[in-house]
């Protein structure tokens, strides 16, 4: 490890070109000169920062929506999140924003459990709110979102079906599982 590391801060790292630019994702590729001279292209995907809430009712249960999502053909659990994308936008108000679109509901209190960034060739931050005192504002859906299932889950169960791959989606479970720990360990401060 220390070796690859000392040749890493050797190495010499072209700039970032555009190679394909879509609505949601773009590709770029940038060349990498090796200490020994070896050069090598990398490609990188990016995409804007998302946002996925963790969003509480008085009784401990866990906002989730169900809808179809594309990618798997059928109607799948997720939280409420979307692309910070807008005009202006914040990781925090696009998390609000999401909420009311997809589920109808915002919250007085909405803080940040943790950020992320899943991979090395893939630009993409995520940001992971929690969110109590909630209020229903009636839902504000996007074109595309008309047809979600929301649904107030115990949070204990929302855990096992993280667990037993009801939640289909590994970064959807994996942040459910990963508070329930916080909760746990009392690593989460409200």
């Amino acid at each position: 490890m220390i070796l690859y590391k000392r040749h890493m801060k050797k190495a010499k790292f072209g700039k970032l070109k555009d190679t394909y630019r879509g609505k949601i994702f773009s590709i770029k590729q940038r060349e990498v000169i090796f200490p020994d001279g070896f050069k090598e292209t990398y490609e990188y995907c990016e995409r804007a920062p998302s946002v996925s809430v963790l969003a509480f009712n008085e009784k401990n249960e866990i906002l989730m929506i169900k809808e179809r999502r594309h990618g798997y053909q059928k109607n799948v659990w997720f939280l409420p999140g979307g692309r910070v994308d807008q005009p202006g936008d914040t990781p925090r108000k696009a998390a609000l924003r999401e909420m009311a679109e997809e589920a109808g509901y915002t919250a007085k209190k909405i803080k940040l459990i943790h950020k992320k960034s899943p991979s090395n060739t893939l630009f993409w931050d995520i940001y992971i709110y929690y969110a109590v005192d909630l209020k229903f504002v009636g839902r504000q859906p996007e074109r595309g979102e008309h047809i979600i299932d929301v649904k107030f889950v115990p949070f204990k169960k929302a855990v096992q079906m993280a667990l037993d791959g009801t939640i289909e989606n590994e970064f959807i479970s994996y942040n459910i599982i990963r508070f329930d720990y916080m909760l746990k360990t009392k690593e989460f401060k409200q």
